[in-house]
């Protein structure tokens, strides 16, 4: 073969070779491109998938806590007497749901904790409202009044329960007491937190109702007053007078207990007192002294001197109503 014919044949050579190079870049190009393509498609529908299967179960026990938190919190938008309304058709249904046909002890004392928790959550819940959206003098005025309250509330249910010291009912009265307190004491909080946000608030008129049939301090002693004989051979007496008509008046207050040839006491050392069961606990120094109605006799009254108020007395004095 000539050198033109030998330079020919490599030159067709090289063209196709040159050709079978480039399909074979086009074939393998073209097969990467087509599976990253499906590779991209079915990621996306993965993805796709589970987010059109997700809701709101599927979220973990601290997010539920946080929703639950969320739902307890009073709604924006709405009124505290709207607010304070629906705690009022809570402890209605609280009441309506008790069936005390089969109900044990343990099931009476653990619905008053249950109904005293209602009107104790919503307390706190106000409160904290409350020592945020005053100012810091208002704060202080509100810290000391609660504190005192406070003070006040769980003194008169040991009173409370002093009825039935040391048995099953205690909790049950203790409790009874402090949800009749806090139920009160929520209007009161309420009525402020209206008040600094610009809003009306009322006392409805049956729950006003509720509120004056529980006997005052000064209602209590109304209720104790009078001469009681305990000893009709010396004439001793107990006497619960109104200081300013008692010749043993103590000044600067309203009510004056005395007893013949003994101690003198007045509503400026009461303790506790329960208005339902006509009791009054004062404190002397470290003696406590009980009076109170007897249980079945509106004509007795009962006197007692305990050092502390988780022990029976063993000695109190009996005393008939002077007529």
């Amino acid at each position: 073969m000539s050198r033109r014919g030998k330079k020919s044949a490599a030159s067709t050579l090289t063209v196709v070779l040159g050709v079978l190079i480039f399909l074979g870049i086009a074939v393998v190009g073209g097969a990467y491109f087509l599976f990253s393509t499906q590779g991209e498609t079915t990621v996306g529908k993965v993805e796709d998938a589970f987010t059109e299967d997700v809701d709101d179960s599927d979220v973990s026990d601290s997010d539920s806590n946080k929703k639950e938190d969320k739902d307890n919190t009073p709604k924006a938008g709405k009124s505290i007497q709207d607010e304070v309304a629906e705690v009022e058709a809570k402890a209605k249904e609280h009441d309506d749901s008790f069936n005390s046909e089969n109900a044990s002890q343990t099931d009476m004392n653990n619905f008053e904790v249950d109904a005293f928790n209602i009107w104790d959550n919503e307390l706190n819940s106000l409160w904290d409202r409350l020592t945020e959206e005053v100012d810091a003098s208002k704060k202080d005025e509100l810290v000391k009044e609660q504190k005192a309250w406070n003070a006040e509330k769980e003194a008169n249910s040991k009173v409370a329960g002093l009825y039935a010291l040391g048995g099953t009912m205690q909790a049950m009265l203790e409790a009874g007491e402090m949800e009749e307190m806090t139920h009160e004491r929520v209007y009161v909080l309420a009525g402020y937190l209206a008040e600094a946000r610009g809003e009306s608030f009322s006392v409805p008129a049956e729950v006003q109702k509720i509120f004056d049939n529980r006997k005052t301090l000064d209602q209590t002693f109304e209720a104790l007053s009078g001469e009681w004989m305990f000893d009709e051979k010396r004439g001793a007496v107990i006497g619960v007078q109104r200081s300013s008509e008692c010749e043993y008046g103590i000044p600067d207050s309203n009510w004056t207990v005395w007893i013949t040839g003994g101690d003198i006491m007045s509503d400026l050392e009461v303790y506790g007192y329960c208005g339902s069961s006509e009791t009054i606990v004062f404190k002397k120094g470290s003696e406590y002294y009980k009076l109170e109605k007897a249980f079945d006799d509106e004509n007795t009254l009962i006197l007692s001197y305990v050092s502390s108020l988780d022990e029976e007395c063993t000695d109190p004095i009996y005393g008939t109503k002077v007529q």
